[in-house]
């Protein structure tokens, strides 16, 4: 289940990211502010779960 949820979290940071760099002119300052340390958070929280899921899952 840590996997997934690593794999899904990776997802939704790649998605705040490109859209920080999609969104138009009027609200593209606000837009940078919220969505890319968004983005770096939710990648370090699914790397970290990703790992610890294939650490966790390894059969002995």
């Amino acid at each position: 289940m840590r996997l997934v949820t690593g794999a899904v979290l990776i997802a939704a940071a790649e998605q705040a990211f490109a859209h920080a760099h999609l969104i138009g002119f009027p609200h593209a300052a606000f837009a940078s502010q919220v969505l890319l340390p968004t983005s770096l958070v939710l990648s370090i929280a699914g790397v970290v779960l990703l790992g610890w899921g294939l650490v966790a899952d390894r059969k002995p």
